[in-house]
């Protein structure tokens, strides 16, 4: 390849006959009167094209790196540290002056204790402090079209190798261990830049909307999977993520950069954030964040370079990849480059901007930031373990652990433990009953005596990653008054907001468990629950096989994903729909039966082997006899037909909602996903399939076109089912659609606005009166009506809107209420939480339409986390979640919101399993 973009270069500088629309200056140095070592290969001799004059791909920095490790071995050294899910590795170089690299191990431990200070006197603390050096992480290209800060990346490494009796290189190898990470994402960079190389010409096009601005559906944002993975810190759904957070874990950083870029037509952001900043971030690190963005500031003005601070970005939502590390201690922080989007882009003020201004300017700010830390390292040292003893001291306050007792699905509770260990949180195991003096649900409530059975989970809150647990745990995160009443004056004037990101994302709330905070300590002889370790204590299915039966109670995860591999083996299932009582054990409605007759051979081993996969028991049932309720056989149940899937695929869809779904359904639950492409729809067999599922997406009407819209009608009446999610749902309420029978509602008026607004007009009723007939007795003459003269204007209500949608809701988790009688809500006991993420605000269905299976709560009970317009809580109760309507011998399933967002509210995906596996052919 580097011969490939060799010949590029050569081919392109022979044709220049005429001048180039685009035209870069020659690229000068990056940094003026700098002496390199020419033993370290610069990446424009490596690459063979000036720097700046194209993006490269992964293998191209691959082989980069290499080079660099077997230049400097030892200054550098190479780690590659996890996998893309399309197979492209990852790494990070760790860079340092020999002495520290021939340390590592030692300078690994050293971080580990400081991140665990419990029993560390202060002496020895101090001996660390003075002999460590300060470990630095810079992060590039978690956004596989955001591609400067990867190239800046490789001029940082050359920088730090290669430069001679340079202050700030020397200073950095002397006092710090930088880790570069280089390309987060490569898949997605691989995508943008094939995206943005087949579309170029003879020259680079500045056009902003030219093609290569204009990326492919879904562009290279999200990695192979479609996750946004600046948003699954702590969802962890990502092989990426999940190996970065172990690499985070095993150096600790003080700082952590994510190199970004933003709309070609800003400049540079670097820190502090915007507001607003969550309380859990400190004095302290909100210090350091001011003074790396004051010598960041520094070295901008010394090159001329426009920036700015505190506005668009801020540090709440805990999954960035600033929030996370610092919630954990470290001082995270977002930067943000105006981008090129491929070579040049041509600004509103008529400016070019070049992919080399964009690496130029990355680079600066990562030199920047590592001379920071090198210039207070020991202050940075001292304040991450000023944090992480303050975790430990938080088990001295009110909530002494969080508990989570082994009750409802204990499938979804034990992954919810193990996705917290993974990320550095303790988790424990009660290994005896704990009688807890006092303990409050988590929702609210007064302290009071509880016990709690042997293998309730615990999370001390005395424990160096208390900070993170409680922000990952704890519904409500507080915003400022100030930002808050911003925000209502912004919205009144209908501009837009400063929200950028959800507002509640609780994960006891989202994975549906039940948790309680205790008062009282944790008791003694706890059993430490490593990462994977935790299960859902099923037993193991005994040995000989039933008689007659498998009896799998429905409502937890393990048991749909149980039910979906066991269809997909070819194995027949019986789902009862409703609760029955089995040789003393009462199955709730949706419990599925396996009969032993007239099944593959090897049934046993297989329903064995999968239950212990899924973490759930069947029960072997010697006899058939029930004590009430349907019995096996009875026709009031649903044979599941094996699950086929299609996903519509390409614009307009959402490109994560796509990804969610079909991550979802593959990864998590075994069922086969068949993308179509939009405008094949019209074309393909859909008759093949039981479901068809519409992601997210504005535009439908005309991606299908008539074609496809067709073909989805005729594909419901025949019996298939469709599964509309979010904004998809929309398609389906207008006129020419027809297949659902509900409304988006527009934004209510104030009370007695639209009243007096019907009172001022003609009445229908006056203007239907007939003429007075000729001997007809004259009508009384009215009372003169007030004069519109005499009323006071009404400024507002004159400047409203007439039609418009509700205001957005900032993700907030809200609670609605389960139809448990309707098969779709199938394993809730009666409620749910659901991410509330957008304006959408549907009416529910008439009686004779279909059925309103989840409907958002009455309003003292609808909000119980973040952030949710006044008037949006007076206008959501009652209103349809999910809803069910019947077309010919088909089923419409529409959510209105999606039950996947970013892949972690796994106490929704029951509700879509429901309609995957439960619904076709009834």
């Amino acid at each position: 390849m580097r011969t490939v973009l060799a010949v590029m270069a050569v081919v392109a500088t022979a044709i220049a006959q005429v001048p180039d629309p685009g035209f870069a200056p020659a690229a000068g140095p990056l940094l003026p009167d700098v002496v390199y070592d020419p033993a370290i290969p610069t990446p424009d001799r490596f690459f063979g094209f000036s720097w700046g004059d194209e993006v490269t791909l992964h293998a191209d920095i691959e082989r980069y790196l290499q080079a660099l490790a077997a230049a400097a071995p030892d200054r550098l050294r190479l780690v590659p540290y996890g996998s893309s899910l399309e197979g492209r590795t990852l790494y990070y170089a760790v860079v340092g002056s020999p002495a520290n690299l021939r340390r590592l191990d030692a300078v690994q431990a050293g971080m580990q204790r400081l991140a665990d200070p419990r029993g560390l006197a202060d002496a020895e603390a101090d001996r660390l402090i003075a002999d460590l050096p300060a470990v630095a992480m810079l992060a590039n290209g978690v956004h596989g079209d955001e591609p400067s800060g990867t190239d800046a990346a490789l001029f940082v490494l050359h920088h730090l190798l290669a430069a001679r009796g340079e202050a700030v290189a020397d200073a950095v190898l002397r006092e710090c261990i930088v880790l570069v990470d280089p390309l987060q994402n490569p898949d997605g960079r691989d995508r943008f830049v094939h995206g943005t190389r087949a579309a170029r010409g003879r020259w680079a096009d500045a056009t902003p909307v030219g093609a290569e601005h204009s990326q492919p559906w879904p562009g290279g944002r999200p990695n192979h999977a479609l996750f946004d993975m600046n948003r699954d810190w702590f969802a962890l759904t990502q092989p990426e993520t999940r190996a970065r957070v172990r690499a985070f874990q095993q150096w600790w950083p003080l700082v952590y950069a994510d190199l970004h870029e933003m709309g070609g037509n800003s400049t540079y952001y670097f820190a502090p954030p915007a507001a607003p900043l969550h309380d859990e971030i400190t004095a302290t690190q909100r210090q350091w964040l001011d003074r790396y963005g004051r010598n960041n500031a520094r070295w901008f003005d010394r090159f001329g370079f426009d920036y700015f601070t505190r506005e668009s970005f801020d540090s709440f939502y805990p999954g960035y990849g600033e929030g996370w590390p610092t919630f954990h201690g470290s001082v995270g922080m977002t930067y943000e480059m105006a981008s090129s989007r491929g070579l040049v882009f041509r600004r509103k003020d008529e400016k070019l901007l070049h992919y080399r201004d964009c690496i130029r300017r990355h680079f600066v700010a990562s030199l920047a930031t590592v001379e920071t830390l090198a210039g207070g390292a020991k202050d940075a040292l001292r304040a991450f373990l000023a944090h992480r003893r303050a975790g430990v001291a938080r088990g001295d306050g009110a909530t002494k652990a969080w508990v989570f007792p082994p009750v409802g699905d204990r499938t979804r509770l034990a992954r919810l433990m193990n996705l917290l260990a993974e990320q550095g949180i303790e988790v424990a195991r009660t290994t005896a009953p704990w009688s807890c003096a006092a303990a409050t649900p988590l929702a609210g409530g007064e302290p009071a005596a509880r016990e709690f059975p042997a293998g309730t989970f615990v999370v001390s809150a005395a424990q160096p990653a208390s900070t993170l647990a409680t922000v990952l745990l704890e519904p409500h995160a507080r915003l400022d008054d100030a930002f808050l009443a911003e925000q209502v004056r912004r919205e009144q004037k209908r501009r837009d907001t400063e929200f950028y990101d959800l507002t509640a994302w609780a994960l006891p709330l989202l994975f549906g468990v039940e948790c309680w905070r205790a008062g009282a300590p944790a008791p003694a002889g706890l059993a430490a629950v490593a990462a994977g370790a935790a299960t859902s204590g099923a037993p193991t299915l005994r040995a000989e096989p039933p008689k007659v039966a498998y009896v799998v109670a429905w409502g937890q995860n393990g048991a749909a994903a149980l039910l979906a591999e066991l269809l997909r083996h070819g194995v027949k299932a019986r789902i009862l729909d409703d609760p029955f009582t089995h040789d003393g054990v009462r199955y709730p409605a949706g419990s599925f039966v396996v009969k032993v007759h007239d099944q593959p051979a090897d049934l046993h081993a297989r329903v064995r082997d999968l239950a212990a996969a899924h973490g759930v028991t069947p029960a072997c049932a010697d006899a058939s006899w029930v004590d009430d309720g349907p019995n096996f056989g009875s026709n009031e149940g649903h044979a599941p037909k094996v699950p086929r899937v299609a996903l519509l695929w390409d614009r307009p869809t959402n490109a994560n909602s796509t990804g969610w779904v079909r991550h979802l359904l593959e990864q998590r639950y075994g069922v086969p996903v068949s993308p179509i492409r939009t405008h094949d729809v019209g074309r393909a067999e859909l008759e093949r399939f039981t479901v068809l599922v519409m992601p997210e997406g504005s535009g439908y009407q005309q991606g299908l076109g008539s074609g496809g819209a067709a073909a989805i009608k005729d594909f419901v009446q025949r019996g298939g089912v469709l599964v509309a999610l979010g904004s998809a749902s929309r398609w389906l309420m207008e006129k020419d659609v027809a297949l659902l029978a509900s409304e988006a509602e527009p934004r209510q008026k104030p009370k007695g606005e639209a009243a007096a607004k019907d009172a001022d007009a003609p009445g229908d009723a006056d203007a239907a009166k007939p003429a007075d007939k000729p001997n007809d007795k004259p009508a009384e003459k009215p009372a003169d009506k007030p004069a519109a003269a005499d009323k006071p204007f009404d400024y507002d209500a004159a400047i409203r809107p007439d039609k418009e949608p509700p205001p957005n809701t900032p993700g907030a988790i809200l609670a609605v209420a389960v139809d448990r009688e309707h098969w779709l809500g199938f394993g809730y006991d009666g409620a749910a939480s659901v991410v509330h993420d957008s304006s959408h605000i549907f009416t529910p269905l008439k009686l004779d339409r279909g059925a309103n299976v989840a409907i958002y709560e009455a309003p003292e009970r609808l909000v119980q986390a973040g952030f949710v317009w006044q008037e949006s809580r007076k206008q959501l109760p009652r209103k349809a979640w999910l809803v069910h309507q019947p077309h010919g011998r088909g089923h419409v399933v529409a959510f209105a919101e999606d039950p996947n967002v970013r892949g972690f509210a796994d106490g929704l995906n029951l509700f879509l399993l429901n309609a995957v596996l439960g619904t076709a052919g009834r």
